[in-house]
């Protein structure tokens, strides 16, 4: 005999099930404090895109071009990036100026929205198209260490060789520095200040008040909005491309499996191949101290992956993943980008229907 239980619910007393908000990624540039500025805010000059010309109402100091021709770290900036003359040496005076407490200069706020979208774009897509199998949590990953605040930073201070406005009016006063010069260095509201070594000053945090590595990298933004603004579009992804897309990212190593023979037997099954199965192809020492196993991960006669450890157990594991990562870092072999005269879209496979 068979018996069932129904439960109802009184109308009277429903339930709600509230379902937990997905949690949101958010890249290191969406963190910042970038927000679009009302219109009312701006002059907005005749070209729409010519930044070096837009003023906030209660900001109408800039530097002109014929003062930014005589900073000497401006024009050897300028030199460095091989930046084409359309880019005004004021432009680039701007990108180096963030939005500041006590600062009647127009700044880069605005320039890095607009650059932190493009390097987003061109970066997805070239990843995309790259890495067609990429998981999206490793893409989300890999687009940040492109173009997050760290990298960027990197970029910035270490290849571009950007410098900051570190010394006070006192020292420029005793250096005989000329005032212009200070336009010449990244310029932002600092979060902390060391005063000595190890010893570190936070001052009260502000709106205005950046990281070190966050101004950093509104200026390479800037400079992006700065290259697009001066030029067209493909002179920016190729400005992109030579000096973002082309550091050397080990993607792989983002890679994090638990149980990697599950997930490799799941992956088979969809794709309606054999199970894996883990054969030994070579070994040596095994009753030594330091035993070495290579092992084959096959599906059928395919191999699959290889891996080597002291251990079997090792061995088999490290071969699993190779397998998964050989499947996930799968490149064509001429991939082209949406953005390309020429592109056409490329099928790669149905994704993963076991998620």
């Amino acid at each position: 005999m068979r018996f069932v239980r129904h439960i109802s619910i009184s109308p009277l007393n429903k339930v709600v099930v509230q379902s937990k908000p997905k949690p949101v990624h958010k890249f290191s540039y969406e963190k910042a404090n970038n927000v679009r500025m009302n219109s009312d805010d701006l002059e907005t000059p005749d070209s729409p895109t010519n930044f070096g010309d837009y003023k906030r109402t209660s900001y109408g100091l800039k530097v002109s071009e014929e003062e930014a021709q005589k900073i000497p770290s401006i024009l050897a900036l300028h030199a460095r990036l091989n930046l084409s003359p359309n880019f005004k040496k004021s432009t680039l005076v701007r990108a180096l100026t963030s939005r500041m407490k006590n600062n009647d200069y127009v700044d880069n706020h605005q320039m890095a929205l607009f650059g932190s979208s493009m390097l987003s774009y061109y970066t997805t897509e070239y990843l995309i198209t790259t890495y067609p199998r990429l998981p999206i949590g490793i893409l989300k990953a890999a687009t940040d260490a492109f173009v997050g605040d760290y990298p960027l930073h990197d970029v910035a201070k270490n290849v571009w060789g950007i410098e900051e406005d570190l010394s006070t009016n006192l020292e420029k006063y005793l250096s005989k520095e000329p005032k212009l010069f200070r336009f010449g260095r990244l310029r932002y509201d600092r979060q902390a200040q060391e005063v000595e070594a190890g010893i570190t000053k936070y001052s009260i945090t502000s709106e205005t008040s950046l990281s070190t590595a966050t101004a950093y990298a509104n200026s390479v933004r800037a400079i992006v909005a700065g290259v697009f603004a001066a030029d067209d579009e493909r002179e920016t992804k190729d400005f992109i491309y030579r000096h973002i897309l082309s550091r050397n990212v080990d993607i792989s190593s983002m890679f994090e499996f638990e149980e990697p023979g599950k997930l490799l037997a799941r992956l088979l099954k969809t794709k309606n191949m054999e199970l894996p199965t883990i054969r030994l192809i070579s070994e040596t020492g095994r009753q030594s101290s330091s035993p070495t196993f290579i092992v084959g991960c096959f599906s059928g006669d395919n191999l699959l992956g290889e891996g080597q450890g002291t251990s079997l157990k090792e061995a088999r594991i490290r071969s699993c993943v190779s397998a998964l990562k050989a499947f996930y870092l799968y490149k064509p072999l001429e991939p082209r980008v949406p953005s390309d005269e020429r592109f056409k879209p490329l099928f790669v496979d149905e994704g993963e229907s076991f998620y």
